[in-house]
């Protein structure tokens, strides 16, 4: 497994205003994220994990520390800067899916692929080849509503593999799942590991975490925006 650093989050802290004033959502975050890794947040609602995840993917900025994005500081990068890298290197997984209702199965994943200057049959191809994979293609001409919960979070995980991303965050990707559509997206995330990608998943479920330990290579344990418990792999 190679060792190449892909994202650091040194001493970060990020704060919000509420009605009670500043409110610390994470504090004093050190982890780096590498190449091939599997690595797990865990920790209860409001423990700070997709804070966490959005700091980690550059759609938040923090309050205080340093985050380095594929070797540069996102102090030096502006927004469009910052939503090139998301773009081209990292691909999302929601708890809620987040598809496109008015779009078919095929349009919702070619969707992150439609800025980019690549011929249309080229996506259409690409697409297709992903909801193969996947035993979605007989279903690429329908809508999101007309699939399963586990159909749906497939494919959102379509969408976010078509860029070949370096980098996939699924936040609570299972939640909304039977335990049988829960292990099929499970295990396409290892898969998608074993062929080179990172995987950094959010989960509130210490069962999930439990059953998943054996992959991971760092366990990070939230709660109120702290590191309560941090374990890795020997060398991690």
């Amino acid at each position: 497994m190679s060792n190449e650093t892909l994202i650091e989050l040194i001493n970060v802290t990020k704060e919000y205003s509420g009605k009670k004033g500043r409110v610390t959502a994470i504090s004093d975050l050190n982890l780096k994220v590498s190449k091939s890794e599997f690595i797990i947040i865990g920790g209860p609602s409001g423990a700070g994990k997709t804070t966490t995840l959005n700091l980690i993917a550059g759609l938040d900025r923090p309050t205080q520390g340093e985050i380095i994005l594929f070797r540069r500081n996102i102090k030096d990068l502006n927004e469009e800067e910052l939503a090139k890298i998301r773009q081209e290197k990292i691909g999302f997984v929601f708890q809620f899916f987040n598809l496109i209702d008015n779009l078919t199965v095929l349009e919702n994943v070619m969707v992150p692929m439609i800025p980019l200057n690549i011929p249309e049959t080229e996506i259409i191809a690409k697409a297709e080849e992903l909801l193969s994979e996947l035993g979605l293609i007989g279903k690429k001409n329908r809508f999101p509503r007309e699939l399963s919960g586990g159909e749906q979070q497939r494919v959102a995980i379509a969408r976010a593999l078509i860029t070949d991303p370096d980098i996939i965050i699924a936040d609570e990707p299972i939640a909304q799942l039977d335990e049988k559509a829960g292990k099929i997206v499970i295990d396409l995330l290892l898969d998608a590991r074993k062929r080179g990608k990172t995987v950094i998943l959010a989960t509130a479920s210490q069962a999930l975490i439990d059953e998943l330990k054996k992959h991971a290579d760092k366990i990070i344990l939230l709660e109120r925006g702290k590191v309560v418990n941090k374990t890795g792999k020997k060398g991690k």
